[in-house]
Protein backbone atom coordinates (compact mmCIF):
# COMPACT_ATOMS: atom_id res chain seq x y z
CA UNK A 1 0.00 0.00 0.00
CA UNK A 2 1.26 3.22 -1.01
CA UNK A 3 2.23 6.14 1.86
CA UNK A 4 0.56 9.52 1.64
CA UNK A 5 1.79 12.70 2.94
CA UNK A 6 -0.21 14.58 5.41
CA UNK A 7 1.90 17.76 6.31
CA UNK A 8 -1.28 19.68 7.62
CA UNK A 9 0.31 21.64 10.19
CA UNK A 10 -1.28 19.99 14.07
CA UNK A 11 -3.51 18.10 12.19
CA UNK A 12 -4.60 15.00 14.01
CA UNK A 13 -3.71 12.64 11.10
CA UNK A 14 -0.36 14.09 9.93
CA UNK A 15 2.40 12.01 9.28
CA UNK A 16 5.07 14.76 8.36
CA UNK A 17 6.48 18.22 8.27
CA UNK A 18 7.09 18.95 5.33
CA UNK A 19 5.73 17.49 1.98
CA UNK A 20 6.94 15.51 -1.07
CA UNK A 21 7.31 18.45 -3.11
CA UNK A 22 9.10 20.53 -0.54
CA UNK A 23 11.31 18.06 0.26
CA UNK A 24 12.36 17.12 -3.58
CA UNK A 25 12.58 21.26 -3.79
CA UNK A 26 14.82 21.12 -1.02
CA UNK A 27 17.07 18.22 -2.15
CA UNK A 28 17.70 19.13 -5.53
CA UNK A 29 19.21 22.86 -4.09
CA UNK A 30 21.38 20.66 -2.18
CA UNK A 31 25.23 21.10 -2.61
CA UNK A 32 25.86 17.93 -5.44
CA UNK A 33 26.22 15.07 -3.89
CA UNK A 34 25.34 11.21 -4.10
CA UNK A 35 23.25 10.98 -1.48
CA UNK A 36 20.68 13.77 -3.16
CA UNK A 37 21.39 12.08 -6.65
CA UNK A 38 20.20 8.96 -5.08
CA UNK A 39 17.21 10.72 -3.38
CA UNK A 40 15.56 10.71 -6.70
CA UNK A 41 15.68 7.33 -7.72
CA UNK A 42 12.65 4.77 -7.46
CA UNK A 43 9.42 6.12 -6.90
CA UNK A 44 7.39 8.93 -5.12
CA UNK A 45 6.69 5.75 -2.46
CA UNK A 46 9.67 5.33 -1.69
CA UNK A 47 10.77 8.92 -0.81
CA UNK A 48 7.50 9.59 1.23
CA UNK A 49 7.99 6.67 2.68
CA UNK A 50 11.61 7.75 3.98
CA UNK A 51 10.02 11.52 4.88
CA UNK A 52 7.22 9.73 7.42
CA UNK A 53 9.99 7.19 8.85
CA UNK A 54 12.17 10.57 9.40
CA UNK A 55 9.48 12.04 11.24
CA UNK A 56 8.48 9.16 13.05
CA UNK A 57 12.41 9.17 14.49
CA UNK A 58 12.52 12.85 14.89
CA UNK A 59 9.66 12.62 17.29
CA UNK A 60 11.01 10.28 19.64
CA UNK A 61 13.46 13.25 20.52
CA UNK A 62 12.39 15.55 23.84
CA UNK A 63 11.97 18.60 22.76
CA UNK A 64 11.44 22.16 25.03
CA UNK A 65 7.80 23.49 25.20
CA UNK A 66 4.36 21.49 24.90
CA UNK A 67 2.51 20.24 22.36
CA UNK A 68 0.25 23.11 20.75
CA UNK A 69 -3.06 20.79 21.37
CA UNK A 70 -3.81 17.51 22.39
CA UNK A 71 -5.59 16.10 19.19
CA UNK A 72 -1.87 16.81 16.98
CA UNK A 73 -0.26 13.99 15.90
CA UNK A 74 3.13 15.30 15.71
CA UNK A 75 5.09 17.05 18.52
CA UNK A 76 5.36 20.25 16.17
CA UNK A 77 4.07 22.50 16.56
CA UNK A 78 4.90 23.36 20.13
CA UNK A 79 4.34 26.56 22.18
CA UNK A 80 6.03 27.83 24.55
CA UNK A 81 9.37 27.34 22.87
CA UNK A 82 12.12 30.22 22.18
CA UNK A 83 13.57 30.76 18.99
CA UNK A 84 17.37 30.06 19.59
CA UNK A 85 18.52 32.80 17.73
CA UNK A 86 16.56 35.25 18.59
CA UNK A 87 17.69 38.95 18.62
CA UNK A 88 17.05 40.73 22.31
CA UNK A 89 17.06 44.87 22.30
CA UNK A 90 17.85 47.20 25.06
CA UNK A 91 15.78 50.26 25.68
CA UNK A 92 17.71 53.82 25.87
CA UNK A 93 18.39 52.95 29.74
CA UNK A 94 19.88 49.65 28.49
CA UNK A 95 17.40 47.23 29.71
CA UNK A 96 16.88 44.12 27.74
CA UNK A 97 14.04 43.86 25.53
CA UNK A 98 12.70 40.47 24.32
CA UNK A 99 10.82 40.76 21.33
CA UNK A 100 7.20 39.03 21.00
CA UNK A 101 8.04 37.50 17.70
CA UNK A 102 11.43 35.08 19.61
CA UNK A 103 8.85 32.31 20.28
CA UNK A 104 7.62 29.94 17.69
CA UNK A 105 3.76 30.10 17.24
CA UNK A 106 1.37 27.91 18.01
CA UNK A 107 1.22 27.07 13.90
CA UNK A 108 4.78 27.04 13.37
CA UNK A 109 6.64 24.20 12.93
CA UNK A 110 10.75 25.69 12.91
CA UNK A 111 12.66 25.04 9.75
CA UNK A 112 15.00 23.34 11.40
CA UNK A 113 13.04 20.49 12.16
CA UNK A 114 11.50 20.57 8.47
CA UNK A 115 15.16 20.46 7.38
CA UNK A 116 16.05 17.86 10.02
CA UNK A 117 13.65 15.46 8.24
CA UNK A 118 14.66 16.06 4.93
CA UNK A 119 18.60 15.58 5.77
CA UNK A 120 17.48 12.00 7.66
CA UNK A 121 14.83 11.21 5.12
CA UNK A 122 17.64 11.52 2.45
CA UNK A 123 19.77 9.95 4.76
CA UNK A 124 17.24 6.59 5.30
CA UNK A 125 15.93 6.55 1.89
CA UNK A 126 20.12 6.09 0.67
CA UNK A 127 20.80 3.94 3.47
CA UNK A 128 18.22 1.04 3.33
CA UNK A 129 20.02 -0.46 6.67
CA UNK A 130 18.65 2.21 8.53
CA UNK A 131 20.81 4.16 10.88
CA UNK A 132 24.63 3.27 10.79
CA UNK A 133 26.84 5.75 11.54
CA UNK A 134 30.74 5.26 11.89
CA UNK A 135 30.21 1.88 12.69
CA UNK A 136 31.94 2.76 16.26
CA UNK A 137 29.25 4.54 18.09
CA UNK A 138 28.62 1.11 19.92
CA UNK A 139 32.23 0.66 21.39
CA UNK A 140 33.61 2.66 24.36
CA UNK A 141 37.35 2.12 23.59
CA UNK A 142 39.07 0.62 20.26
CA UNK A 143 42.35 0.40 20.24
CA UNK A 144 44.38 -0.68 17.03
CA UNK A 145 47.81 -1.94 18.70
CA UNK A 146 47.26 -5.64 20.26
CA UNK A 147 43.33 -4.86 19.45
CA UNK A 148 41.79 -3.58 22.03
CA UNK A 149 37.96 -3.67 22.05
CA UNK A 150 35.38 -2.65 25.05
CA UNK A 151 31.88 -2.10 24.11
CA UNK A 152 29.65 0.22 25.49
CA UNK A 153 27.09 -1.25 27.70
CA UNK A 154 25.00 1.77 28.50
CA UNK A 155 22.99 1.88 25.93
CA UNK A 156 23.14 5.48 25.09
CA UNK A 157 24.48 4.72 21.63
CA UNK A 158 23.54 2.58 18.89
CA UNK A 159 20.68 2.11 16.52
CA UNK A 160 18.95 4.65 17.47
CA UNK A 161 21.10 7.63 17.08
CA UNK A 162 21.09 9.77 14.10
CA UNK A 163 23.23 11.39 12.20
CA UNK A 164 25.46 14.60 13.30
CA UNK A 165 24.20 16.64 10.70
CA UNK A 166 20.37 16.31 11.82
CA UNK A 167 21.60 16.68 15.14
CA UNK A 168 22.79 20.41 14.80
CA UNK A 169 19.35 21.19 13.16
CA UNK A 170 17.78 20.26 16.61
CA UNK A 171 20.01 22.61 18.58
CA UNK A 172 17.92 24.32 21.09
CA UNK A 173 14.51 22.69 20.65
CA UNK A 174 15.40 19.55 22.44
CA UNK A 175 15.66 19.15 26.25
CA UNK A 176 18.85 17.36 25.66
CA UNK A 177 21.30 16.02 22.98
CA UNK A 178 24.07 17.56 21.74
CA UNK A 179 23.89 21.50 21.75
CA UNK A 180 21.95 21.32 24.58
CA UNK A 181 23.11 21.71 28.70
CA UNK A 182 21.61 19.20 30.84
CA UNK A 183 21.48 20.75 34.23
CA UNK A 184 21.35 18.24 37.20
CA UNK A 185 21.25 19.12 40.64
CA UNK A 186 23.58 17.77 43.56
Amino acid sequence: MAVTINATVGDASANSYITLTEADAFVEAMVESTDAAKWTTGNADSRNRALTAATQRLDRERFLGARSTDTQALQWPRTGVRKPDTYVRSFAGGFPFRLTEDYFTDTEVPNQVKRAQIELAVYLKNNVDGISLGGLEDFKNVKIGSLDVTPDKSGAVGADRIPPMVERYLTGLRISGPGNIAIKRS
